[in-house]
């Protein structure tokens, strides 16, 4: 009896001991395995370790940064994903690290919205960026995520948040800081049964819905293009971020279709110029990349900083586009509307927009997000917030 007390007592006193070294270890491994740049399973560039300096201190953004890189580059990330989500199968659970397993093979993230203090720091930015450019048209389309147009593929137990309020509310602050926002979400819902809308186990839209965003594009913005396409399927068995993301096996692979313009029109190719490649072509779609993990980055090969496009249209217009990966499937349809656009990513492009708008000679800007990613990415204010000081 004696001897079975002095295991448990051991056995009890050894718990903390373990714990303790699993962390010590994890701890020594996050400093000897060298940092990720980039997830190819979640399809994004990963959080680096932040520069500390007095202002991001205190702004808490060094805080929040480094939260995110603890969490982007903890050991063996995405194999303790993997295991997670295999034991909560397990026990039949529904949700893996922001990803609901629903029905037809979907897997759809999970909605938040942004706080109130967020939206308002979103519309003082946007707000004198735009009075910094008065010569400027300003457009914002904040694309509607797959919770919100698709939930009736949710689980009846799980709630959502309403995306909704707040996107009709910050339409609402767009307009009233002279910002034209374009809402898709009409002629998204005429058409969630009629065609597929998103991908099942990816977080982006497919052509299709960008496509129909694009057309709500033409009329708000005014565009003139007139240009008929075709449907060409180019994957037949893609499979998305939000599989890797969540590690669920069951949602059903994709079809990954891209538009291609119909013969005898008056269609213009365009030139690319990829600054961060060093890379200069006529080519959009990166086909080589419909053989790698991730092949949604056809459209445009990755999500470049900043490049430009020059079309030789008889619009003499020219956009700036401020965007997340939502806009990169529906780019080739806007180059046939300017005669040059540059493209620029804040969760990437450090440099000076102000700078650009006046050398470019910028008319139009558009800034095209989902929501979803909108509403958690402070990227964009970073950006707009550094030049309107």
């Amino acid at each position: 009896m004696m001897k079975k007390y002095i295991y448990k007592l051991n056995s009890t006193k050894a718990l903390p001991i373990i714990f303790l070294f699993i962390i010590f270890g994890f701890s020594i491994l996050s400093f000897l395995i060298p940092d990720k740049e980039k997830s190819v399973e979640e399809n994004r560039v990963l959080t680096q370790l932040p520069t500390l300096s007095h202002q991001t201190y205190f702004e808490g953004r060094f805080q929040k940064k480094l939260e995110q890189y603890f969490n982007d580059q903890f050991p063996f990330r995405n194999s303790l994903i993997k295991w997670k989500t295999a034991s909560d199968l397990t026990l039949e659970i529904i949700e893996s690290n922001g990803v609901i397993k629903s029905k037809d093979g979907y897997l759809i993230e999970r909605i938040q919205n942004p706080s109130k203090a967020a939206v308002d720091h979103d519309i003082k930015s946007l707000g004198k960026f735009k009075e910094k450019n008065p010569k400027c048209n300003f457009y914002f389309l904040l694309a509607p995520n797959a919770g919100n147009i698709m939930k009736s593929k949710l689980p009846k137990r799980v709630n959502m948040a309403n995306q909704n309020e707040y996107m009709t509310e910050f339409f609402k602050n767009l307009n009233e800081i002279g910002i034209t926002p374009i809402d898709a979400r009409k002629t998204l819902r005429k058409n969630v049964d009629k065609q597929q809308l998103y991908y099942r186990t990816d977080h982006h839209w497919t052509t299709g819905a960008a496509y129909l965003a694009y057309k709500e594009a033409h009329k708000e913005m005014g565009l003139d293009s007139d240009i008929k396409y075709k449907k060409l399927s180019v994957h037949r068995n893609f499979r998305g971020t939000l599989a890797s993301k969540s590690g669920f096996t069951n949602g059903r692979n994709d079809e990954l279709q891209i538009y291609w313009p119909r013969e005898h029109q008056n269609y213009h190719d365009s030139i690319y110029n990829f600054v961060d490649a060093k890379k200069t072509t006529s080519t959009f779609y990166a086909f080589d990349n419909l053989k790698k993990k991730d092949a949604y980055t056809i459209f445009g090969g990755w999500n470049h900083p900043f490049y430009t496009i020059s079309t030789p249209t008889k619009s003499t217009r020219k956009l700036l586009l401020v965007k997340d990966s939502y806009a990169n499937c529906m780019i080739p349809f806007l180059t046939q509307d300017f005669r040059e656009i540059v493209v620029v990513d804040p969760r990437y492009y450090f440099g000076d927009i102000n700078k650009i708008m006046a050398e470019e000679g910028i008319t139009d800007v558009l800034f095209l997000y989902n929501a979803l990613t909108f509403a958690s990415d402070e990227s964009m204010n970073l950006m707009l917030d550094d030049d309107n000081q």
